[in-house]
């Protein structure tokens, strides 16, 4: 474990330069926790929203509660949506809610919306009691007397909802979570651009190269060792991290909700790690990675919302967003409530991950071949005394 050794020392050497920002982590960690969730009880008023529904021609169903809306003031717009479009719709913040019906007439709609916001709650209780009292005033004829049901609804929507404790449900929850792991993702990043190109280059220094050639250490022990000390300082600072992050969301999600945020970390983590690979073999200049580690990790962070709510960014700097994987962990943690939000924003992470590893391998190849011509022409230059 002789480069493994070296590696850990070569560790302690040039990572004093990110413990300022494992400081500035811890103490906005405690800041934020302080600052979320305190109230438990949510009072969510009557708001006036922009709503889409998406249903098949001559449902009844759909005409009703489209008519429920309008009455209170909503804005209802009738457009073909799938649950993805709907989806970017509200982050888009081109609409507040989508109710999706199905064929089948007599269905509940699938109501979507901002999990962050109040607005969200009202949109699927308007729902919920609509289609619950919707039967009860059905008549003879099989239609339905919408004035009584207006009526009643319009009473039943002037309630306090109250979002018990640990529910997986909170405002609070979600911006805790989503402020907290786009700080992590910062800082994972910071370390994965700057501290591990920065040892892999001392690694490659002409006089270290020749004598790890020639010294009787296989290859591949080298490069695993390598490898195996890049995991451990990326996951081990990703660990730190998310120890730091529980501060933040223990008091505002549950069990369930903290396993999928986790999912989601892990998946970012492994880009991280591809990325600092890809980094290390484009340049060995020390000045060149420190300014690629700074541009990089705060312009992405930026762009993607980690420092500016995703809500805040415009449309055409998120379309550049999304050519990296952050911006799909700042999304997926703003739908950490439910799996099946998450999963495909977990995927293009995954398949950023081993589009990076492709990357890095190419690179690694040819500078492979650079670093032997390298080792060629010193030898030759050794040899007839130059």
């Amino acid at each position: 474990m002789t480069v493994l050794k070296t590696y850990m020392k070569l560790l302690v050497k040039n990572g004093v330069s990110v413990l300022p920002l494992f400081v500035i982590f811890m103490v906005l960690s405690v800041l934020i926790g302080q600052g979320f969730g305190s109230d438990t009880t949510q009072v969510f008023q009557a708001t006036k929203m922009d709503v889409a529904i998406s249903s098949p021609s001559n449902n009844s169903q759909a005409d009703d509660f489209a008519a429920w809306l309008e009455s209170q003031g909503h804005n209802v717009t009738y457009r073909s949506l799938t649950k993805a479009e709907a989806r970017e719709e509200i982050f888009l913040e081109r609409i507040q809610a989508a109710y999706l019906f199905s064929d089948t007439a007599t269905d509940a709609p699938v109501v979507l919306t901002d999990q962050k916001s109040g607005a969200g709650y009202y949109a699927a209780t308007m729902a919920e009691s609509f289609f619950r009292f919707r039967d009860a005033y059905r008549l003879d004829d099989g239609s339905i007397d919408r004035s009584s049901l207006f009526e009643t609804l319009a009473l039943e929507m002037e309630v306090k909802i109250d979002v018990p404790e640990g529910v997986d449900g909170s405002a609070g929850g979600i911006n805790s979570v989503v402020s907290s792991m786009s700080g992590a993702a910062y800082v994972i990043l910071a370390i994965s651009l700057s501290v591990l190109p920065l040892i892999n280059e001392a690694f490659t220094r002409p006089g270290v190269f020749e004598r790890s050639i020639t010294a009787p250490y296989k290859v591949s022990k080298r490069v695993f060792e390598m490898y195996l000390g890049s995991g451990i300082v990326v996951f081990g600072a990703a660990a730190i991290l998310f120890g730091f992050s529980l501060i933040t969301i223990h008091r505002h999600v549950t069990a369930g909700q903290l396993g999928r945020v986790a999912v989601n970390y892990l998946a970012f983590v492994l880009c991280a790690l591809a990325i600092s690979n890809i980094v290390a073999n484009l340049t060995r200049n020390r000045a060149a990675i420190s300014a690629i580690s700074t541009v990089f990790s705060l312009g992405l962070s930026f762009i993607s919302g980690a420092f500016v709510p995703q809500e805040l960014v415009s449309e055409s700097v998120l379309k550049i967003s999304k050519a990296f994987p952050m911006f799909y962990f700042i999304r997926a943690n703003r739908n950490s409530l439910a799996w099946e939000d998450m999963v495909p924003d977990i995927l293009s992470q995954i398949a950023f991950f081993a589009v990076y590893v492709l990357i890095a391998i190419v690179l690694q190849r040819f500078a492979g071949r650079a670093r032997k011509t390298m080792k060629t022409a010193t030898s030759l230059s050794s040899d007839i005394g130059v």
